[in-house]
């Protein structure tokens, strides 16, 4: 596989792992949150990768101190789905997960 494949399917993995962990707060919530980010800060939903600081910024901006939460349990599907296991940091952002998920997979 390519390494441009390989990209392509992480980024995949990690917008479905945003989706499905916005959907716990009700479809309704998880439309307005993609419309919000969008408008006001030009991020789209298959941006979210090449945008990720964005939109974390967006979400803190959204849910304050509860972002962690919401951030942790996006990183545990996207490490669910990419076979790896999760280990929970205090201070991590979803831009750390990430980061530290390519590491692994050596992206």
């Amino acid at each position: 596989m390519s390494s441009s494949s390989v990209l392509k399917q992480f980024n995949c993995s990690l917008v479905e792992a945003v989706d499905e962990s916005l959907l716990a707060l009700g479809e309704v919530v998880r439309r307005s949150i993609y419309q919000y980010v969008e408008r006001n800060h030009q991020v789209e939903r298959e941006d979210i990768p090449e945008k990720l600081e964005a939109f974390h910024k967006c979400l803190q901006g959204i849910f304050g101190v509860a972002t962690n939460v919401i951030e942790r349990l996006m990183a545990k599907r996207l490490y669910s789905k990419l076979g790896l296991s999760f280990e929970s940091h205090e201070n991590w952002t979803l831009v750390d997960y990430v980061n530290h998920a390519k590491k692994v997979k050596g992206m």
